[in-house]
């Protein structure tokens, strides 16, 4: 961006040498115009690199909760929670529901999710 800044400078200080007002006056609205441009540009240029900063913080992160989530299991460890986990159709909302068998056998009350009632209950 210093470059920029530095080759419009340059062009206004060799065409500063002009005579003629009309083209003076013509030039030193260009020159604006390209200051104007020039700030714009750098504006820009600074929200992109704090936004791909931004990014690259959110990838890492959901990198590590991916991990954490979708950790390496063996078919055995699978096979074994599949085995903990039944599930239950509400008898109210007809919504499925994944549960401990521990927790079917050990409460004579538990409420849907969804709607909220006893599955239980019936």
């Amino acid at each position: 961006m210093e470059e920029l800044r530095n080759e419009i400078e340059n062009l206004k200080n060799n065409l500063s040498k002009i005579e003629n007002e009309e083209y003076k006056q013509c030039f030193d609205g260009v020159f604006s115009i390209l200051e104007i441009m020039n700030q714009k540009i750098e504006e820009l240029t600074i929200n992109q690199e704090t936004i791909e900063e931004n990014i690259k913080f959110m990838d890492d992160d959901l990198t590590n909760i991916q991990d954490e989530l979708f950790e390496e299991l063996s078919i055995d460890e699978l096979n074994d929670m599949e085995d903990e986990y039944t599930e239950i159709i509400c008898p109210h909302c007809d919504k499925p529901i994944f549960m401990e068998q521990s927790t079917l056998s050990k409460n004579d009350e538990i409420p849907c999710p969804y709607c909220n009632k006893n599955i239980k209950g019936i």
